[in-house]
């Protein structure tokens, strides 16, 4: 099984095995430089090493079969390239100092190129929301016509969402951009506090306040829940496209929708169905993730192969997530004059709420007005007539509302109201039409 179907770059590149040796080599010599410049070691030593590590990726390979651990491999090969000077790598340090920071670095970076991705989804959904902000729509609830709404407003709950995912996104990079160089338990014993600051400030990362053998897996698993509620708006838009797409509604169509080996006629909703599959798999993650912060003492290695696989296929698939998503929106075609046509079809039905209001405001109570406008919504059904005919027939409606007020229930412009007030709100709250917070 393969990712590459779903893999983007740069993101895949960032999780390749020479990647990930390369970021492993980058932290022991900062490691190294900081513990020189601390005097721990002799002086020299670090310029010696650096300029004279390589990495050989066969050579770790053969090490790696015989000793059975991929970190003491590597080390052994790269002592193989520098020489005697290579017995001072690694020094006071375990392969989670080298492996936990190293893999802060991928996290980082990975977050950094989801919040891009999530950022241009922003745009679309930006301007898809203001495009449509006036096109009015069947509202629809538990799978009924409800209230209308414009569908402009739908694509501003996405945007609005997303927004907020951006902010965990971000709040999520801040609690895994740590790292460790604090030894077997995280005590120091052999690595100095200040040299641990000082190697990682090299590469942005802070060190972890408290530690064990390992970073605690709780940052790890924010980072899985920010990437899960991204995955899970673009499933909402998604499943959204693909219910307004179906045959019956046709109020929206995907761009390139894709066709059936049997049925030519078909134009199936195929990009939108994938993203919602994939979401399921990301939402996985996050239940693994908390897992594998519950761990033996001061560490086991449950998490370790865990993480190996769900991180990469995590980020990939939310890197695709959030890039296809982006075109499904850009490239949504709308049609404004068939939402128009199934409110005008739906026989006056989504407007019953304004006659319920009208006759509770003539002075009935709410109880007799709701057993009122129901039993007028059954008529209407039974003998498939508009609402505002069968209201109209009705004496206790014409005793109590006059033919404007029965009009004005019904009329389009008072089922929204002030729909447009969410646009305000949104700018309100200090972000632009394109989803970035205003500086």
């Amino acid at each position: 099984m393969t990712l590459d179907r779903y893999a983007l770059a740069p993101m895949k590149d960032l999780w390749t095995l020479d990647a990930q040796y390369e970021r492993w080599l980058r932290v022991e010599l900062a490691a190294l430089a900081a513990l020189e410049e601390a005097g721990e070691i002799p002086q020299g030593t670090a310029a010696v090493v650096s300029a004279r590590a390589r990495i050989d990726r066969k050579r770790i390979q053969v090490w790696e079969t015989e000793t059975g651990h991929d970190l003491v491999a590597f080390l052994w090969a790269i002592e193989e390239t520098v020489g005697p000077d290579g017995r001072w790598l690694h020094y006071g340090l375990t392969s989670s100092d080298i492996k936990d920071t190293a893999l802060a670095l991928t996290l980082v970076s990975a977050l950094d190129l989801v919040y891009g991705r999530a950022a241009r989804l922003g745009e679309a959904l930006g301007a898809l929301a203001e495009r449509h902000r006036d096109d009015p729509i069947l509202g629809r609830t538990h799978g009924q016509w409800a209230a209308p709404t414009t569908f402009g407003r739908k694509a501003l709950v996405w945007w609005d969402e997303l927004r907020r995912i951006q902010t965990r996104i971000q709040r999520a990079r801040d609690g895994i951009a740590v790292g460790k160089l604090s030894g077997a338990v995280g005590t120091h014993a052999y690595f100095p506090p200040a040299a641990e600051e000082k190697a990682l400030a090299a590469f942005g990362l802070r060190p972890c306040s408290v530690a064990t053998q390992i970073v605690s897996r709780d940052r790890h698993a924010e980072v899985l829940f920010a990437l899960a509620s991204a995955a899970s708006l673009v499933e909402k838009v998604a499943l959204e496209v693909r219910l307004l797409s179906r045959s019956e509604v046709g109020e929206v169509a995907e761009g390139m929708p894709e066709g059936s080996s049997a049925m030519p006629h078909k134009r199936n909703p195929i990009l939108s169905e994938r993203l919602c599959g994939l979401a399921r798999v990301v939402r996985a993650g996050v239940s693994l993730a908390l897992e594998d912060n519950a761990l033996w003492h001061e560490r086991d290695m449950s998490h370790s192969s865990v993480e190996r696989v769900l991180f990469p296929q995590c980020f990939t698939l939310v890197d695709y997530l959030l890039a296809r998503g982006a075109d499904l929106v850009n490239r949504l075609v709308v049609f404004p004059d068939r939402m128009r046509a199934h409110i005008a079809d739906a026989g006056g039905l989504p407007f019953s709420e304004g006659l319920l209001l009208a006759l509770v405001r003539s002075g009935l109570s709410r109880r007799e007005a709701h057993d009122l406008v129901s039993r007028l919504a059954d008529a209407a059904r039974d003998q498939e007539m508009e609402l505002a005919r069968v209201a109209e027939t009705d004496p206790i409606v014409r005793e109590r509302l006059g033919p404007e007020e029965i009009r004005s229930a019904f009329a389009l412009r008072s089922a929204l109201g002030n729909a447009p007030a969410a646009f305000d709100r949104v700018r309100e709250e200090g972000y632009t039409s394109h989803g970035d917070r205003d500086v």
